[in-house]
């Protein structure tokens, strides 16, 4: 429309005579120049509102650093002084506790898949490809690693019993009952960690992804080797009153996201859902500290210890668990954050099997379980058949991990 106004404009000013002409040619230079304005206005008031950048932001400090963080979460206090308090919080009370799980292999690492109970046909994709951990043992450079996968599975009455017959087939679930809270995925994440550290304290790794994420099971063998050979991990039993916050061999591994912005309000119809929505007495900055994706970070056991120890003991929760886990409270405890240079896929429209083409391609997000998500006629067969696609790929490339692998940035 506007392009046919500018036409029929351009025309007239053409058949006027030559003073006439120059007039209409200044006023088309003004109309063309206020339109080019507006649009960028417009233009930037939509990046303001989807990068969430607001007038407000200016009074807020723009990164939460171990002190803002001391003040607002943990009682004004330095990690010794709240580590010497007694716990505040009750322990976890698991529904299916698995607690035998690590008493036959003492595992360098436990692989946690988050997981809905009705998402079996997720779980059994997972079983019959990424999640066959003998496949890694078969190359002879990860033949001694020890690696267990769990999927750790929410409380629903109405699925307890198929949950129940689950677990006595395969013998790979975990639940435990949580807080209907809010801050109920933090619950659940801490959970995994306590879980390791109460039934398999001895897993020097304890590693955290979703049902909906297809892990490349041989890049991550092809890190854990590399951890497990060079690093030293505490293996010692530690009171929480004598841990020290200068403890650098504390690590937490994954795909690091930096000056990631809080979300205060958004006009974006991809995080349209409350639970992305930040208040300022939730979290009081602009920026996140540097966390780590929740496609599958991996936190050392030294990491893990601390972690609980800060979570018992302090009051202030926050919902958003990746960047609480792997970011807020690390930040205030001086444990290492260290980036990998993996590539992750989280787009829905991505196709994971020209994804993992890619070097160091370590994770992908389905998007036919995203569709799973939304619609019950997605079938088991649809989820295993897209899995065993990808898995075909892997499973055909897995001899170039064998060698050590640059993955650190």
């Amino acid at each position: 429309m506007e392009n046919c106004c500018f036409k029929l404009l351009i025309r007239k000013c053409v058949r006027l005579n030559t003073r006439r002409r120059r007039y209409c040619c200044g006023y088309l230079y003004i109309l063309c120049c206020a339109s080019a304005l507006l649009i960028l206005l417009i233009n930037l008031q939509s990046f303001k509102w989807q990068t969430n950048v607001s007038d407000q932001d200016k009074d807020r400090p723009q990164h939460c650093d171990q002190t803002i963080i001391r003040k607002h979460y943990m009682y004004n206090e330095r990690p010794e002084q709240l580590f010497a308090r007694e716990p505040i919080r009750p322990s976890f009370s698991y529904e299916l506790p698995n607690e035998n799980f690590c008493s036959s292999i003492k595992p360098h690492a436990v692989i946690f898949v988050v997981s809905k109970s009705t998402n079996f046909g997720a779980r059994n994709a997972i079983r019959r490809t990424w999640g066959n951990l003998k496949h890694v043992n078969f190359i002879q450079e990860f033949a001694h690693l020890r690696l267990k996968l769990l999927f750790f599975i929410d409380i629903d009455e109405s699925h307890l019993l198929s949950i129940e017959l689950e677990q006595s087939i395969y013998n790979d679930i975990v639940q435990v009952r949580l807080p209907q809270h809010y801050t109920l995925s933090t619950y659940r994440d801490m959970a995994i960690l306590d879980w390791t550290e109460t039934f398999c304290s001895q897993a020097l790794m304890t590693i955290k992804t979703d049902d909906d994420i297809f892990l490349n099971i041989f890049l991550l063998a092809n890190l854990l080797n590399n951890i497990t050979t060079n690093i030293i991990i505490n293996q010692s039993e530690i009171d929480c009153k004598h841990m020290s916050s200068f403890d650098s061999s504390a690590i937490i591994y994954g795909v690091k996201f930096k000056n990631a912005p809080v979300i205060r309000y958004t006009n974006n119809p991809k995080l349209d859902r409350a639970r992305y929505i930040v208040t300022d007495d939730e979290y009081p900055c602009t920026y996140y500290p540097d966390y780590m994706s929740g496609f599958g970070y991996i936190i050392n056991r030294n990491a893990r210890l601390k972690l609980l120890c800060a979570f018992f003991r302090h009051e202030k929760l926050f919902h958003m668990s990746d960047a609480y886990v792997t970011g807020i409270l690390p930040e205030y405890m001086n444990i290492r954050r260290q980036s990998l240079s993996f590539k992750i896929s989280f787009e829905t429209k991505d196709n994971c099997d020209l994804f993992f083409h890619k070097p160091k391609a370590y994770a992908c997000a389905s998007s036919l379980h995203y569709q799973y998500e939304q619609s019950s006629s997605i079938t088991e067969i649809d989820i295993f058949q897209t899995f065993n696609i990808y898995w075909k790929r892997l499973y055909a490339n897995r001899l170039i991990y064998k060698n050590r692998i640059r993955y650190l940035y």
